[in-house]
């Protein structure tokens, strides 16, 4: 946001989108704890400092999640948060969302980048982070980096696999997966951007 060369040229616009993506990112979890009691923690985090949210739970009722979605919007709005919901562009649009973030499936459908202003991807391989690069996403969310609590027993990367990856990877690459919020600097020394949080962020 401090930017002020002018003229600005093009291939340095997603430089300085990146530059301005915080090293955390929260995933919601109302599912699990209540709407209530998430939007209370949510507002915990936003007054610590969290800048970048993605709504997920989409398990719930569709009516509720609009609403829980609208809500998040409006509470992340006064401290300048971004939010991205997990699902469709026109989702993301109708509820005043920032952008949409794609799961790899959803992606893989797609030869153009959604028109929103963030656009984030689920990936868990080269294939996927090249599609998201393709795609011109803005950065990805590369998992499971260590055993999680939500998928136990499932393969995992590892850090050297991560940083692999990472490091190929053209867009931000951020962290999942059996991480927390003190994983930020390791993280970063492994090439991601920052970490994405299920149940850490809202703790």
């Amino acid at each position: 946001e401090a930017v002020e060369v002018t003229p600005l040229l093009p291939a340095n616009f997603p430089i300085v989108k990146a530059l301005s993506l915080p090293p955390l990112l929260g995933i919601s979890h109302a599912e699990s704890l209540g709407v209530d009691t998430f939007l209370a923690r949510l507002d915990v985090a936003l007054h610590n400092g969290l800048q970048l949210i993605q709504l997920r739970d989409k398990t719930l009722p569709a009516d509720t999640r609009v609403a829980l979605a609208r809500e998040t919007v409006r509470r992340a709005r006064p401290f300048g948060a971004r939010v991205l919901i997990n699902g469709s562009p026109e989702l993301a649009r109708s509820t005043g969302a920032d952008g949409v973030h794609l799961d790899s499936a959803a992606a893989a459908q797609l030869t153009n980048r959604p028109d929103c202003e963030w656009v984030a991807m689920s990936c868990h391989n080269a294939a996927e982070l090249a599609h998201a690069a393709a795609i011109e996403a803005d950065f990805a969310l590369l998992s499971p980096v260590l055993p999680t609590l939500t998928h136990p027993g499932a393969a995992t990367l590892g850090w050297e696999a991560f940083s692999a990856l990472a490091a190929a990877s053209p867009i931000p690459v951020y962290g999942l997966g059996g991480l927390a919020r003190q994983d930020v600097a390791l993280a970063r020394s492994r090439g991601a951007h920052g970490v994405a949080l299920l149940r850490g962020a809202w703790t």
